[in-house]
């Protein structure tokens, strides 16, 4: 269990992560605790940083981003890491950038990308491998996606051990 979550924060996140809008009425019932205990610990929930931020799920089909590719990026000879916040800035910048992950192996960094034509794709590639300090991409276009998540899976609570369970 993550530190400072016990079973019924669990279940409050849980609960939200299925439906971000649903009331702390409603959570309330589902968790045996009143309104007003909820809601300080949906408050507490979000200053610890552990509820990052509520959003839409969209669908990027349905809004004309159908496009997705991973580009994997090296950067040139010992530039890797080192000094690299100007590249990163300029990568994260790019229109249809999602995600940004620095990554150990061959490549320097995995960019998730979304885009609405595979000419934009193309654009944004081209911008890409232009910066300074990026040695070449290497990119895989997506063909059809099976599974994608909005939001991390809670992991399992640890069971309690049984000699404090007795106390």
């Amino acid at each position: 269990m993550a530190a400072g979550l016990d079973r019924i924060d669990h279940h409050i996140l849980s609960l939200l992560r299925t439906d971000g809008r649903m009331s702390h009425a409603a959570i309330a019932k589902q968790v045996g605790l009143s309104g007003p205990a909820v809601h300080e610990r949906v408050r507490k929930l979000e200053q610890s940083g552990v509820i990052a931020g509520y959003t839409a799920v969209i669908d990027p089909e349905r809004v004309g981003l159908p496009h997705v590719a991973f580009c994997q990026v090296t950067l040139a000879g010992g530039n890797e890491f080192a000094m690299d916040e100007p590249i990163v800035a300029r990568i994260c910048e790019e229109p249809g950038v999602l995600e940004f992950h620095r990554v150990a192996g061959e490549d320097c960094y995995l960019v998730k990308i979304r885009t609405s034509t595979s000419k934009e794709l193309e654009q944004v590639l081209r911008r890409i491998r232009s910066i300074r300090g990026v040695d070449r991409t290497r990119t895989t276009i997506v063909l059809s996606t099976e599974h994608e998540q909005a939001s991390v899976d809670l992991p399992e609570l640890a069971e309690p051990r049984q000699e404090l369970a007795d106390r």
